[in-house]
């Protein structure tokens, strides 16, 4: 049996083989990527005031993302916005997770609609990025929803990447195309190996296939 290998933490951003691949494979857009529903939300509210319903109410009860339902398997389909964590509060929940002694429970509380998620079963769509192979197949990967992000030196917002650990053999590597993940997520701190906060979601996964 070959020995497992390691990419070196958080580097394997910067891996060439991880965004390499010929020319016509240029990095993708997921179908649901894209920007917030601001401006889709704030149409709703005005409609609403109109008719007399509170904007405020509103705007509460349409932050919560509609999720949708794989057809197969009626799982829910989870999407990066769903994850998405308050930007002025994402520095402070992912911190949370670490040290949450330094912080009270507010503080530390995540948005319903996602604090429900964990332990769920769901599917997510992504790219992989290999973290731990064992000969050609892949036991840990980062997923991501931005490929580019890494692609280019950076390294993912700590709410846009999940940690995926794969149960029995591994998964098949997938250069720069999309792939389904199904399994169970879970909010969970995750350090860059230095003590700060790098990550805050992890799955346990039973299967990865291409996205059609």
């Amino acid at each position: 049996m070959e020995a497992v290998k390691y990419a070196p933490g958080f580097c394997c951003c910067l891996i060439f083989a991880a965004c390499g691949g010929e020319g016509e494979q240029g990095p993708q857009d997921l179908p649901f990527a894209g920007g917030r529903l601001d401006g889709a939300l704030d149409g709703v509210s005005a409609s609403a005031e109109g008719e007399g319903i509170p904007a405020a109410a509103t705007q509460a009860e349409s932050s919560k993302p509609k999720q949708r339902v794989d057809k197969e398997t009626g799982l829910p389909l989870v999407t990066w916005n769903d994850l998405r964590l308050p930007d002025e509060r994402v520095d402070d929940l992912v911190d949370a997770l670490l040290y949450p002694e330094s912080y009270s429970e507010e503080e530390k509380a995540f948005p319903g609609h996602i604090a429900e998620l964990d332990g769920q079963e769901v599917i997510v769509e992504g790219f992989m990025i290999p973290l731990e192979w064992e000969g050609e197949r892949v036991l840990n990967f980062m997923l991501v929803g931005d490929i580019l992000a890494c692609c280019f030196g950076g390294a993912p917002e700590p709410d846009a990447w999940i940690d995926v650990k794969m149960s029995g053999e591994g998964a098949e590597y997938f250069v720069q195309l999309p792939i389904l993940v199904r399994g169970v997520i879970h909010i969970e701190g995750l350090d860059d190996g230095t003590g700060y906060a790098a990550g805050c979601y992890t799955m346990q996964a039973t299967s990865s296939e291409l996205s059609e």
